[in-house]
Parts: structure tokens; C-alpha cells; sequence
């Protein structure tokens, strides 16, 4: 009778009827971890029926698995001194100095629960070969060694074929570990672990669709088995956040109540952007943990807020995030998320602080880059120009390729607007040799130098203008163009004329213009006058300058 209790309840497929059904429960939530269940019902089965070891080592081994020692031993302690002779005692002693690190005084227990008889028990051997695979440090190849001659035995015990695969799989090698789970598979085919442990191997080579199909198979095999379901949810997440979360949400329904899970679910609900769904957890686990949650709910809900453009909740949840985390893990995108909070609330001097701690935190220069232009734009709209300028430098800096045609170009602007003419003809001397074939950098070196010449005394505009007639004309019929072509022959006509006294060319100047806009006003205006000046010979008073 005891060898059969054994077979049923020391299997890792235990599911019996009739004798020891509340065990098998407990034996049950074990293998599909849920063990603060199997450790509730073996507290139970320990203090109704003391005298039954297999109680107490189920309940130990529950410890075990989720490192506890201390609890581990504390149980050990209530053995009856009337068990704790029988062999599954003495396993049970040295599954706990296995996990505490004691392999000597676990073999010396192991060799007194195997006995003297040359006929060792097979089930006996199975329980020492689980204690050593389990345990962080046991000694495997003993485990195999036990199992291999337990094998020769219970042939038909699938449990013993999901340990030899445990021990081989422990040891990385994958090909003898899915030998071992599929001929315990085929032994008992409604067990979900052995089609989950198998899966678990394909999902280590990242074959996804070899291991979805065990997976598929465990759940076919017991849909209320948890584990398969967390897996699959870890294969998801990057893929289809919304497949992960209904994944996670059927983990957590087969699973023990965790604080752990609700941290889980609460960072789904933010990544598959259910922020409503995100907010009211988090203020769920604010409430469980007594306001004490871990830093990065705060943090979670204040991105979910700011999504449900919510700034008076994001500001009061960042606040309390910077207050509870250390500031090592704080990231630049939070001090984002308060600038552009205070930027909503017309705080720009406080959004500017934050801006710039933005940047003195990121250090990877791709985002970093990505910041000094968030903040190259802030400043724009402030019309703060030579702001707005500095920090287009600090970025060509940082990371010159990083700036394109219309970075450059607001750069450009930027030192133009702020009157920083001489540092505005430097910066459209980069687009100009950048992209030579547009206009742009031609034409606002034009005019930077024009004001800085204002009295047109030097004429370091002329060669710009010149420049940009070349490049400008291949392009006439451009609006844009036609205009920039007008100004750059009025600007040099009027040069010819103020400056050089060159009338003739100042007309071609002219007949320029009237070729490109034949009807032009000014040009048609100041040519008559000049003609007339020229007419008359004598000393000619200065033509008006050209726009």
C-alpha cells in the first residue's frame, strides 16, 4: 500500500482520486506554481494529520521552490519525532542543506533514506534525484545516476522521465531533456507540464512556431495551466502588446494572487496604451502597498495621465516619482514630460530648467540630439533668437551630420533674427556647401552681409548676390526664386550706381529685373531717372537704393 501511496503521490502528474485527493490538490498547485495554494492546503493536511510525512515534505519542498529557506526549516521543526526516521524524512531534511548550501550533510542523509539493501526503492531514488535537480547547487549527475536505476523499474512512471529531462536540461542539453518530457508525454498525454517543459527548449532557440505548438498542446492539455500562459505573454510583448495582455490576464487568473502580477498587468495596460485601465491599477497598488509602491508607478501614472492630457495629475505624479526614486534612474524623457507641462501652464522659465536637465541627463547622442532640437524649437516660439541660436550650435556640436537642410536653415535664421549677422553668414555658409544647387544659402548670406554693410560701403553682399543669380536662374520661374533674383539685381544696381558709378551696368541691372517682371514699378522708375541722369552728364545725385 505505501509503494502505490508513492506512485501517486510522490509523481509529478499526480491527479488520483479517493486516498490523499486534497494532497494531490496541493501537489497539483505545486507543479503548476501556485504555491502559496499548495502551501495553504499542506498547512492544513500537516496539522490534521500530522503523522503522514509526505505532508510535511510537500510542504517543505513548497518553501524550496520559492527560496525560503528560513520558513523551510522553521517547518522542518514541527515533524513528529514519530516520522522523522522514515526516509522520506531524512529526503526532506536534505532538501533543505542542499538549498542552505550543506552537500555533505545532504549525501549523508541521502545515503541513510536509500538503506543497505541492495534492492534500493525506486520511488526513493526519485525524490533524492528532485532534491538535488532542484536545489541551486545539487549534484546532477547523482540525480541521473538515481534516476537511470529508478528507471529500470518504473518504466511506465512518467515522473521519473520528466526528472531525467529536468536533470539534462539543467545540464543544457536540450536534445536528451525533450527526449525524456516527450516519452513522459506519451506515458501521460492530459499532463500540461511535460508539452510546456518541451516548448520551453524551442523557446530558448527562438523557434516560435515549434514552441507555440507544445504550448498549444499544454493548454489543450489543461487550460487552467498557468505557466504556459506567462511564456506566451513574454513571446508576445513585443509583438502584439494586446495578444500579451490577454496572455497575462489568463496567467494571472490560473496563477496565485501576487503583488508581482499587478505590477505586471499594470505596465501592460500603459505599453498596449489602456492608460484608464493603467491609472486605476496603479492607484490600486498605491492603496495596496500603503503608499509605498515601487518609485515607477508614479512614473507610469504620470505618462498615463499626460496621455489623458491630464497635466495637473501627470505634474503631482512626477513630482511624487522624483521624490521617492533615486535620481541615478532618472531618464531625459522626464524632465521632458515636466517641461512640456510647464510649458502648458506658461511657466517658460521653468520649462527651459527642464529642458536643460533633459539634456545633462540623456547620454545616448541620438537622443540626445533629438532634445536640443525639442528645445532649439521651444525657444523659437519664445522669439528668444539668440537662445534659439545657441542651442542649434550646441547640437551641430554635438553631432553635426544630425542637422538637416531645414535645421541649418533655422540655425541660420535663428542668428539672423538675433542680429548675429557676421555668425548668420557663417552658418548659411554650411548650407550653402552642403546643398549647392539650392538658392537658400546664397540668398541669406546675401542679406547677412547687407546688414552688415548697411551703409553699402564694402559691397561683401555683391558676390553673394552674384552667386545667387547664377544658382536662381536655372530656377526663374520659382516665385520664391523670381523674387530673390528682383531684390539681388536691385541691391546690386543700386551699388553700381551709389558706390561704383557704373551706370551702364546698373541699367542692365535693371533690364534685368524688367525681363523677369516686365511692368516692375521700381525698376521701371529708377531706370528712367537714370537714364535721365545720364543724359544730362553733369554730376548725378544718388539713386534711391534698390530693395
Amino acid at each position: 500500500m505505501k509503494k502505490k501511496i508513492w506512485i501517486l503521490l510522490l509523481s509529478s502528474a499526480a491527479y488520483c482520486t479517493g486516498f490523499g485527493q486534497t494532497l494531490a490538490d496541493a501537489i497539483k498547485d505545486y507543479q503548476y506554481e501556485r504555491y502559496q495554494s499548495a502551501e495553504t492546503k499542506l498547512k492544513e493536511l500537516t496539522t490534521r494529520e500530522p503523522e503522514q510525512v509526505l505532508h510535511w515534505y510537500w510542504l517543505i519542498r513548497t518553501a524550496l521552490a520559492q527560496d525560503d529557506t528560513v520558513k523551510a526549516s522553521s517547518y522542518f521543526t514541527g515533524l513528529p519525532a514519530s516520522i522523522q526516521d522514515q526516509p522520506m524524512s531524512k529526503i526532506t531534511h536534505a532538501c533543505i542543506s542542499l538549498y542552505k548550501g550543506d552537500s555533505l550533510q545532504a549525501q549523508r542523509l541521502f545515503t541513510d533514506a536509500l538503506g543497505t539493501s541492495r534492492k534500493k526503492n525506486p520511488l526513493v531514488q526519485l525524490a533524492i534525484a528532485e532534491a538535488n535537480i532542484d536545489a541551486p547547487h545539487g549534484n546532477l549527475n547523482y540525480a541521473l545516476g538515481m534516476l537511470t536505476e529508478a528507471a529500470r523499474k518504473e518504466r511506465k512512471n512518467a515522473a521519473v522521465y520528466m526528472a531525467i529531462g529536468d536533470a539534462y536540461r539543467k545540464m543544457y542539453n536540450g536534445s536528451e531533456a525533450f527526449r525524456n518530457y516527450q516519452e513522459a508525454a506519451e506515458l501521460d498525454n492530459s499532463n500540461p507540464v511535460a508539452y510546456y517543459k518541451m516548448g520551453k527548449i524551442y523557446q530558448t532557440q527562438n523557434n516560435e512556431s515549434v514552441f507555440t505548438e507544445y504550448y498549444d498542446k499544454a493548454i489543450k492539455a489543461d487550460p487552467s495551466f498557468g505557466p504556459v500562459y506567462f511564456q506566451l505573454y513574454l513571446a508576445s510583448y513585443y509583438k502584439d502588446v494586446n495578444k500579451a495582455l490577454e496572455y497575462l490576464q489568463n496567467y494571472i487568473s490560473h496563477s496565485d494572487p501576487t503583488i508581482k502580477n499587478d505590477y505586471l498587468l499594470t505596465d501592460l495596460y500603459y505599453v498596449s496604451k489602456k492608460y484608464t485601465d493603467a491609472i486605476q491599477k496603479a492607484n490600486e497598488l498605491i492603496t495596496a502597498t500603503a503608499n509605498k509602491p515601487k518609485p515607477r508607478i508614479y512614473k507610469l501614472l504620470a505618462y498615463s495621465y499626460d496621455a489623458e492630457n491630464n497635466n495637473q495629475m501627470a505634474e503631482e505624479s512626477l513630482k511624487k516619482y522624483f521624490s521617492a526614486e533615486n535620481d541615478s534612474n532618472y531618464a531625459a524623457s522626464d524632465f521632458e514630460l515636466m517641461a512640456k507641462i510647464s510649458t502648458a501652464k506658461k511657466e517658460e522659465a521653468e520649462a527651459a530648467i527642464w529642458y536643460e536637465k533633459a539634456v545633462q541627463v540623456e547620454k545616448e547622442t541620438a537622443k540626445k540630439t533629438a532634445i536640443v532640437k525639442k528645445i532649439a524649437q521651444f525657444y523659437k516660439t519664445q522669439k528668444a533668437y539668440n537662445k534659439q541660436a545657441y542651442w542649434y550650435q550646441q547640437l551641430y556640436q554635438l553631432d553635426s551630420t544630425s542637422l538637416n537642410n531645414v535645421d541649418i536653415f533655422s540655425w541660420g535664421v535663428a542668428n539672423y533674427n538675433a542680429q548675429q549677422y557676421p555668425m548668420a553668414d557663417s552658418v548659411f555658409a554650411i548650407y550653402e556647401k552642403k546643398y549647392p544647387e539650392q538658392s537658400f544659402g546664397y540668398y541669406w548670406r546675401a542679406r547677412s552681409n547687407a546688414a552688415i554693410d548697411t551703409a553699402m560701403e564694402t559691397g561683401i553682399a555683391i558676390p553673394h548676390y552674384e552667386d545667387l543669380i547664377k544658382v536662381g536662374m536655372k530656377d526663374s520661374s520659382n516665385a520664391t526664386t523670381k523674387k530673390w533674383l528682383i531684390q539681388a539685381y536691385g541691391y546690386i544696381a543700386a551699388f553700381k550706381v551709389n558706390k561704383e558709378k557704373k551706370y551702364d551696368d546698373a541699367l542692365s541691372c535693371y533690364d534685368k529685373i524688367l525681363e523677369l517682371d516686365p511692368g516692375n514699378n521700381d525698376a521701371e522708375k529708377y531706370k528712367a531717372i537714370l537714364e535721365k541722369m545720364m543724359e544730362a552728364q553733369p554730376s548725378a545725385a544718388e539713386i534711391p537704393k534698390g530693395k
